[in-house]
């Protein structure tokens, strides 16, 4: 059995996880708050939570769009609804629900558990 490939794995996985709690963390620190409008949700057919699509313009004037998860939105957001937008005006592309970025660090599970399970498939590779 080959191992490098699951070391390479879950070592890629810890990346993505720490960077993206990262880029949260620095979302919360240096955010600019805008507001936004939300022009479209997107159900799925097969059930699950919705997609919501943020519009806002960063004070250059610049439009931006944002693809939210329907957690990360005020409960029962529907399109038109205003939704508050943090971005980093260092990098404005980079910008996340006012609602999730402001969660609490301990507060981020998904990142935190994919950081537990990816380092756990890279040690468990590594030591086979």
């Amino acid at each position: 059995m080959h191992k490098i490939p699951y070391i390479v794995l879950g070592l890629g996985a810890l990346l993505f996880a720490v960077f993206a709690l990262r880029r949260r963390l620095v979302l919360r620190r240096r955010g600019v708050a805008v507001p936004a409008h939300c022009s479209a949700v997107q159900r799925p057919a097969e059930g699950g939570p919705a997609r919501l699509t943020l519009r806002y313009a960063t004070p250059d004037g610049r439009a931006r769009s944002l693809v939210a998860g329907e957690g990360d939105c005020p409960a029962e957001t529907r399109e038109g609804d205003p939704v508050e937008v943090l971005y980093d005006p260092q990098h404005p592309s980079r910008a996340e629900t006012a609602l999730a970025a402001r969660r609490t660090p301990w507060r981020h599970y998904d990142l935190f558990g994919l950081m537990g399970v990816s380092l756990a498939v890279a040690l468990a590779s590594a030591f086979r």
